[in-house]
């Protein structure tokens, strides 16, 4: 039994009526396909709900994240992925749950007209489709509109969820809704730090994340969501390699790399150091060491929307890596370094192209506006380079068990050919001896190479 059926079976054996509601009757009108189960079922109360539904799968209690603190039952049968998020009728601005509340009543304290939807658990087709407030005809037009005036009361992360909703349907915004997001738009300050970063990753995952990270942008909303990106609006680049500033270059880039979050992510986040290194030097633009600035924001950017620790540490080796500079005088010894830096293996050697940081040079050079082959001449000459010396008696093939990130981190060293330098030096030791080859030793010995440098820069300078 599947948990629409065990949902089915509540409704056949108890006085309950169960209506589904919200993405799933929207969705279902569309013609998509959505695992989203919100339940709404009236007339028996949450205990009689758990004790039978509790027979057929597991149940539990959860609060919801607005300020009212609702509790939802999440359910999920025994032989089923999917889980229902069940909730009684609520009613007016408080909203107040009663088993006796009326699905209009409930409909007003929902955010949008196409969310405001209703089917019987029964249904048989779009014809069963309960629609108090005019939500069929939000889609037949493709637009949003609010519920209510007060459909943001207690859910300040509604404001923000208007927008990722039209990036997931590529519905319009009607004028009252946009107004509202405009003049209340500070209220996403009030919202979980998690549910951001679920509606702004619901953005950078569609299609075109640049058309709503504008609109973001246009209504106030970003520089509260992600002030990292916004900064960078209106900051100019030199034009003999960018046409646009350095928001427009950023969000383009997002819109030219695949549909992946860590891709995403670094792509929109990778020049977002850029305003705090701008410079005009003999009449020109530069942004000298702006990868090591763009880290630091969108390490705090990160860290502020919680992103797990995987993400983190993969979207900031990207941004930290994006300005390698490849030339013909690079000698093989650089360019083992560069495989051990980005994580080059036997796994990946063959498809070059497929690693994340390719990926986000070819997305970025598309982004820049000036660009049509997001692959130079250049890139391939050092693909195939790369692969020659992989293959090569020349390579060591030793994984050492630490890399440029862990150095960079633990000793405050900046990025380039001091780090370089020192992975070489850590190679070579490990060659020699193959014991050595463990995070605390490699620590100790890099620890010891810095003392010996300053050393013999101090006795050199005196």
């Amino acid at each position: 039994m599947d948990t629409r059926q065990a949902l089915k079976l509540l409704q056949n054996e108890t006085k309950a009526e169960v209506f589904l509601s919200g993405g799933f009757v929207r969705d279902y009108i569309r013609n998509k396909k959505s695992n989203n189960l919100d339940i709404v079922i009236r007339k028996v109360n949450k205990d009689v709900i758990i004790n039978f539904l509790g027979k057929h799968g597991k149940c539990r209690i959860v609060k919801s994240d607005d300020i009212f603190k609702q509790k939802t039952i999440l359910f999920r049968a025994s032989n089923d992925n999917r889980e229902a998020q069940i909730s009684l009728p609520r009613r007016g601005k408080s909203h107040i749950i009663d088993k006796n509340n009326t699905l209009r009543q409930d409909s007003k304290c929902r955010d949008f007209k196409i969310n405001a939807l209703y089917l019987p658990i029964n249904f048989t087709s779009k014809k069963d489709v309960i629609d108090p407030l005019g939500g069929l005809n939000d889609i037949k037009l493709r637009v949003i509109s609010y519920t209510t005036p007060h459909f943001c009361n207690g859910s300040p992360i509604r404001i923000l969820r208007a927008i990722s909703l039209s990036a997931l349907t590529g519905y319009k915004i009607n004028k009252n809704l946009m107004g509202f997001i405009k003049e209340y738009r500070h209220r996403i300050t009030w919202a979980y730090p998690d549910d951001i970063r679920k509606e702004l990753n619901k953005i950078l995952l569609s299609s075109k994340p640049s058309v709503y990270l504008r609109l973001l942008q246009k209504v106030g909303l970003l520089v509260y969501v992600m002030p990292e990106l916004s900064r960078c609006a209106g900051v100019t680049q030199d034009a003999r390699y960018h046409k646009y500033d350095v928001f427009t270059h950023n969000i383009l880039t997002c819109d030219n790399i695949e549909v992946d979050l860590v891709l995403r992510l670094a792509a929109v986040l990778h020049d977002v150091g850029k305003p705090d290194t701008r410079k005009m030097i003999n009449g020109r633009v530069t942004f000298y060491k702006h990868e090591i600035a763009s880290v630091k924001r969108a390490q705090t950017f990160l860290n502020r929307l919680r992103y797990d620790g995987k993400t983190k540490e993969s979207v900031l080796d990207l941004v930290r890596m994006h300005m390698y500079h490849y030339t013909n005088e690079f000698t093989n010894a650089a360019v083992r370094r560069f495989i051990k830096r980005v994580g080059i293996n036997k796994n990946n050697i063959k498809n070059l192209s497929e690693l994340p940081l390719f990926k986000l040079r070819a997305a970025e050079r598309l982004g820049n506006g000036l660009k049509k082959n997001p692959v130079t001449p250049k890139q391939i000459c050092f693909e195939k380079r790369i692969k020659k010396v992989f293959d090569s008696k020349d390579s060591s093939g030793i994984a050492i068990d630490i890399n440029n990130r862990i150095i960079i981190d633990t000793f405050n060293i900046p990025p380039g050919k001091e780090v370089d330098n020192l992975l070489s030096y850590l190679t070579e030791r490990v060659t020699r001896n193959k014991k050595l080859n463990n995070r605390i030793d490699l620590i100790q010995i890099t620890l010891q190479y810095i003392k010996n440098k300053k050393y013999l820069n101090k006795v050199l300078n005196s």
